[in-house]
């Protein structure tokens, strides 16, 4: 289905095949797009992090400034089917290895020639975007743009403690494996359902905070990243409101770990001059955004993309 939105975008919905899964992508189209976004949503999250119902969101946004932006639902999400089950056997390795570059050679089909192609993420989506380049430094990417993503959590306030080491350890631990599947929308904490093995991998890189190592390969990445010759610019933006989820202590400590000097950090609170304090969702999805921090992005992606 294609629908004109106004005379600088146009919205469509496709699906693509990936194994035996169909992933839903909706897309959002420039009239005349000149470069394309590839946008990786989160944990326990879908692609509608970057977009609503009525057309907001830096997705839209995006497009009405000249980009080609594709935004997936990843296995079991969103409108993706089969949704997660307890018969869902993917683990993080899929999203790294068979998803992301699964849309990446969606949008290379839409162009004869070579497009400059970025990437924006919020929250895990990054960690998954950056395990793939890590994996496949050839991939020529024009820059990239992370909300507040970590790959590791330090801080030990009591809120941590409570709601990651009891909460999303024991209790989602305990219940993940009796129902084989981690239930995150019946049980309140999260937009979409997550496969057990995704979460277990996930449990594994976020409690070791000195290591960054693939449980299916053994990959390391910490080692990978010394190694590569160049990785795409990375625009880090992070909350004031991040308690733990993405706080800039842990950006700041996950942009060590990959190393890349082209690297910027910006902190979004009042106190920095920016709209309003922002936390883990609104981000992404605040009124305020498009006013504020949309135009840094879009402005990085640009000067990046010539």
């Amino acid at each position: 289905m294609n629908t004109t939105i106004d005379k600088q975008f146009t919205s469509e919905d496709k699906y693509i095949t990936v194994g035996e899964d169909q992933l839903y992508v909706k897309r959002y189209t420039s009239t005349t797009p000149k470069e394309a976004i590839l946008m990786v949503h989160g944990s326990i999250e879908g692609g509608r992090i970057f977009y609503s119902l009525n057309d907001k969101g830096i997705a839209p946004y995006l497009a009405a400034h000249g980009f080609d932006v594709f935004v997936p639902d990843f296995r079991g999400r969103g409108k993706s089917r089969p949704l997660v089950s307890r018969k869902s056997k993917s683990r993080q390795i899929d999203a790294i290895e068979e998803e992301i570059p699964a849309i990446i050679n969606e949008i290379k089909n839409q162009y004869p020639e070579d497009i400059s192609i970025h990437i924006i993420a919020h929250s895990w989506g990054g960690i998954w975007t950056l395990a793939h380049l890590a994996r496949h430094p050839e991939l020529n990417i024009a820059s990239m743009c992370f909300f507040a993503t970590k790959r590791s959590i330090s801080l030990q306030t009591f809120k941590k403690r409570f709601e990651v080491d009891f909460v999303w350890k024991y209790v989602v631990g305990v219940t993940t494996n009796v129902l084989g599947y981690f239930p995150a929308k019946g049980m309140g904490i999260g937009q979409e359902n997550e496969p057990k093995g995704v979460y277990e991998d996930c449990k594994k890189w976020v409690f070791d905070l000195d290591n960054w190592i693939d449980p299916s390969d053994n990959f390391n990445y910490l080692e990978a990243f010394k190694e590569v010759s160049h990785i795409p610019p990375t625009l880090y933006l992070t909350g004031k409101k991040e308690f733990y989820l993405g706080h800039k202590v842990d950006v700041l400590r996950l942009m060590e770990e990959v190393g890349n000097k082209e690297d910027k950090f910006i902190y979004l609170s009042k106190e920095t001059g920016h709209a309003k304090d922002y936390d883990h969702i609104d981000i992404c999805t605040a009124k305020e955004a498009v006013g504020d921090h949309f135009p840094i992005i879009r402005d990085w992606l640009i000067n990046r993309g010539e």
